[in-house]
């Protein structure tokens, strides 16, 4: 069966990505780590001139491929090396999934699940807001869901063997695609949901060896674009250490992010309100669907728990590492919102109010932070009851909060008792409608108002700070955190034959008697790291230096004779060494 697409739809679409996505999108610099890491990576391509290799401070960077930091480079490009640039490419994949999904799911489903699930996606709070973002996981996420469509498409036309063979190559050069974007877990994820459909189907074996390696073949030719030249040029090194950082991400806590095993669940399930409990109440099969329509359920439902299980078992759990997971969960709530509508099952009371106490929780938090930052005394018992020094200290900045900072939360409320009283009246098209609706402006107004202020919070001091050091010629220093914002809003340059620090890397390289320094090994970095540190703290330095550290995690800079403290604001404390002094 295939029902009709209306082209207008698509402009329909297009316009409402642009109205939600784009307005306000270099407003507020960009997040630690992973949106300044990227950022940075492309500003060094344009830099460097070279764009094959990714960088940071000018030295290979080996834990991302290139694909999405191409994006980024062609955006600063048209608009210049900013936010705005850095978040344009996640816009237009924005856009292009909401209109994939209304694509395929028209084609599939009769009814208006396709326009559901449209709502649902920018109607959920992660979902939507990650559009406005520069992380790499809404293109990963997209060519991901696209090659998993054509094991669909697949498993619904096994019989015809030249369609099969067909799917399987589109599957495999979307999933090359992923992998340049992100690394070779789009491969895993790609094998998990193919076998688990498998299972689901109750051992009916949809393909044969030979489509496995027409996918395998065709994912490796995508993804030898870039590897292979890569390798031919420079050896090896990047792919070993890009896999020992991959298989470090599931076996060990690389990135400080050591979580629970039902992290990513509540993730989801705060998250992705309220199409997470929408998705739950709705999850049971239902016979109004034919076996094509069912079959798409199914394999949205083999995706959603292979990404979920395996984000969970994975010890660095990150927020958007189950991102993977909002496209079946946006379609299984726009499933459920079409199942009640056609009366095949109720949307029983008991759903409709854990929507109204999660949605009231939300929403409360929401009104309480700005009446407790613009009420003094609230504000001081708030501070108070922080016990971590530097989370004190950042909450102490003026954010510029307002009393009408409130109207996000208040939106929120309000649309969850009209939907409240709409579904108990089982007027399910006008609930639905407005409670999505309701998000939608809820999330969009507390990207304007709120992300801002919270941004002043927790990095604003510093990144106004390192802004300063823009087409100066000096060293800048972080010490005890991780960051890559001296980089990016320093706006770094590579150093010079001449440079001292310069000098010291090449010392420091031939004592260890390598070539460069991405032929160190880790623990050799690291005391590459200290080295540094050690001479532009107490070395013949031949340029003003810098640093920042968060006053919890100073390391040896208090004791170091030759600093002068400059300023401590924000959690932040800044040291200056002047040239003058050996």
């Amino acid at each position: 069966m295939h029902f009709k697409v209306n082209p207008f739809h698509f402009l329909i679409i297009t316009f409402i990505g642009i109205l939600l996505f784009m307005p306000f999108l270099g407003a507020v610099h960009l997040f630690d780590w992973d949106e300044i890491n990227f950022a940075e990576s492309a500003r060094e391509m344009m830099v460097s001139g070279n764009y094959s290799k990714v960088q940071i401070n000018f030295t290979p960077f080996w834990e991302k491929p290139p694909l999405f930091i191409w994006t980024q480079v062609v955006s600063m490009k048209i608009f210049g090396v900013n936010e705005f640039a850095a978040r344009f490419p996640n816009t237009v994949f924005g856009i292009i999934t909401l209109c994939y999904i209304y694509n395929v799911s028209r084609k599939i489903f009769k009814g208006h699940i396709a326009h559901w699930w449209v709502l649902c996606y920018i109607g959920a709070i992660t979902p939507h807001f990650y559009f406005k973002t520069g992380l790499i996981d809404p293109v990963f996420n997209f060519f991901i869901f696209a090659s998993i469509i054509q094991f669909y498409l697949a498993a619904k036309n096994y019989h015809v063997t030249y369609n099969c063979n067909r799917n399987f190559m589109w599957a495999g050069i979307l999933t090359g695609i992923a992998i340049l974007a992100k690394g070779p877990v789009a491969f895993l994820i790609g094998l998990l949901v193919l076998f688990t459909l498998v299972v689901a189907k109750r051992m009916v074996w949809f393909f044969k060896f030979k489509h496995l390696f027409i996918y395998g073949i065709f994912a490796l030719l995508v993804t030898s674009i870039w590897f292979l030249p890569e390798t031919l040029l420079n050896g090896p090194w990047f792919i070993i250490e890009f896999i020992n950082y991959q298989i470090g991400l599931f076996s060990q806590n690389i990135a400080g992010h050591q979580q629970p095993f039902y992290y990513h669940f509540l993730v989801l399930a705060f998250g992705c309100f309220p199409i997470s409990i929408i998705a739950i109440a709705g999850w049971k099969k239902n016979e109004y669907y034919i076996y094509p329509e069912n079959l798409f359920r199914l394999v949205m439902m083999c995706l959603f728990w292979v990404v979920l299980i395996l984000f969970s078992i994975v010890k660095t759990k990150i927020v958007h590492y189950s991102s993977l997971c909002w496209l079946p969960l946006t379609f299984m709530a726009a499933y459920a919102i079409e199942s009640f509508n056609n009366r095949i099952f109720r949307f029983k009371w008991y759903a409709i109010f854990s929507i109204l106490v999660f949605g009231l929780v939300i929403g409360s938090a929401f009104i309480a932070l700005p009446v407790i930052m613009v009420t003094p005394n609230l504000k001081m018992n708030f501070i108070a009851a922080i016990h971590d020094n530097f989370s004190k200290q950042n909450m102490m900045v003026d954010g510029g909060w307002q009393y009408t900072d409130v109207l996000p939360g208040i939106l929120l409320i309000v649309s969850l008792i009209v939907f409240t009283f709409l579904a108990f009246k089982k007027r399910t098209v006008q609930a639905f409608g407005l409670l999505l609706a309701g998000n939608v402006m809820f999330v969009s107004m507390a990207a304007i108002l709120l992300v801002p202020k919270i941004e002043r919070h927790t990095q604003g001091t510093a990144i106004q700070y390192l802004e300063s050091f823009k087409g100066k010629d000096v060293y800048v220093f972080h010490v005890g955190y991780k960051s890559y914002a001296p980089y990016f809003y320093g706006q770094t340059q590579p150093l010079k034959a001449s440079d001292g620090l310069n000098l010291l890397n090449h010392r420091f390289l031939k004592i260890k008697h390598k070539s460069a320094i991405y032929n160190l090994t880790e623990s050799e970095r690291a005391e590459l790291d200290d080295y540094q540190k050690f001479w532009l703290l107490n070395g013949a330095t031949d340029k003003p230096v810098y640093f920042i550290a968060k006053i919890n995690d100073q390391e040896e800079l208090p004791e170091a004779k030759l600093l002068i403290k400059t300023d401590e604001k924000g959690g932040f404390i800044m040291y200056r060494r002047d040239l003058s002094k050996h």
